[in-house]
């Protein structure tokens, strides 16, 4: 057996992988000096909405912004309430700040640690605007109860797509159900550039439209600004990086499924292991994949010496996250609380062989035995 190190993430695959066409491309842009906008923006623009079977797409500098202009694009006014669930990274909930809102911390599902729509509509009061659901770890949340409950309330929703490029919600592209859906292209995400980069999706053109300006400072017309926006542009050197790995996401993906089938099958009754549920008719692809430990902290610290990489996503929740004491209810959540004391996500990535997995799982089943 090999004792060759496992990261959780490896970017040298890829990236030798695009190195030879992704630096023709950049020699283009360097000839043509099309650094912000230009074809390659554009190309992915529309690719990457062709892909999703969505209306459109808006290229942004960073998730982050993509969910702040969504909501500047939604009109969301001082003080106006958001729903976020309570396990997903911090950005979810710290946008809403920026955008002058106030998030309203939900609970999560003990199954999937998506966002509990029946908590969400127990926490619904006349201040609520919307909600933002994330789907976590490339899992989809509950579209269909989520929609439902938006249309009940008159809510706007926003789905949070950042670890989810490419999963499905009974066959259909996630980021094509709420108002906006907003991406993340982090180095280490399914849809990853080489930097920074995001953007915005969804299916009212108009919306799209006024959201563009928005994040191209409020701009009508050539020095003419209708409002106040920000600068927030997906740049022509990633745009490249994400025209190229966006070819093979399909593919990519499909291993991500090949390698978490393998992990479910080999850790399957090892110790007290549990797993995330794959609720009937969503499909994910598995940015991370995530078991669950009443020893998580001392198995980490084995593999660890043992030279496997992990990563724990998330160790607060949002209501308990210093940022957010007197903006946020620090009540109970429960299952938030506990998931952050016991998930543990293990390596994986395309280009994970199947002997590493293997490797893993062996090591996981002797830290049990």
């Amino acid at each position: 057996m090999t004792t060759q190190e496992v990261r959780p993430l490896d970017l040298n695959p890829v990236a030798r992988r695009l190195e030879e066409d992704l630096l023709a491309r950049w020699r283009d842009l360097l000839r043509s000096t099309a650094f912000i906008g230009g074809p390659e923006v554009t190309r992915f623009e529309e690719n990457f909405a062709r892909f999703l079977d969505a209306k459109g797409c808006v290229g942004v500098a960073n998730g982050t912004d993509a969910i702040v202009v969504a909501l500047k694009a939604l009109n969301l006014q001082p003080g106006d309430v958001v729903l976020v669930p309570a396990f997903t990274f911090f950005a979810t909930a710290e946008a809403v700040c920026w955008a002058g809102g106030v998030p309203r911390i939900v609970d999560v599902e003990p199954a999937t640690l998506n966002i509990n729509v029946a908590e969400a509509e127990r926490l619904y009061t006349p201040e609520v605007r919307g909600i933002i659901g994330v789907h976590l770890f490339g899992m989809p949340c509950d579209l269909r109860a989520l929609t439902d409950l938006c249309d009940r309330k008159g809510l706007w929703l926003i789905e949070d797509a950042a670890q989810a490029h490419g999963a499905r919600f009974e066959g259909q592209r996630v980021g094509t159900f709420g108002d906006f859906a907003t991406w993340s292209f982090y180095p280490s995400k399914n849809l990853g550039c080489f930097g920074d980069g995001g953007a915005v999706t969804g299916m009212d053109p108009e919306r799209l439209d006024r959201l563009r300006s928005l994040a191209n400072h409020g701009r009508t017309a050539h020095y003419q600004h209708g409002e106040v926006g920000t600068n927030s542009r997906l740049d022509a050197l990633q745009a490249a990086v994400l025209n190229l790995r966006l070819e093979t996401l399909e593919e990519d993906n499909r291993r991500r499924v090949e390698i978490a089938d393998r992990y479910r099958r080999q850790l399957a009754g090892v110790g007290d292991i549990g797993f995330l549920a794959v609720p009937k008719g969503r499909d994910s692809v598995y940015h991370q994949f995530t078991i669950r430990s009443t020893r998580r902290d001392d198995l980490r610290s084995f593999l660890d010496q043992r030279g496997i990489g992990t990563g724990v996503y998330y160790p607060i929740p949002l209501h308990l996250q210093p940022a957010l004491v007197g903006i946020v209810d620090d009540s109970a959540r429960p299952v938030a609380e506990r998931a952050s004391e016991d998930v543990l996500s293990l390596p994986i990535y395309a280009e994970l062989s199947d002997d590493a997995v293997d490797r893993v799982c062996a090591e996981i089943e002797f830290f049990f035995d």
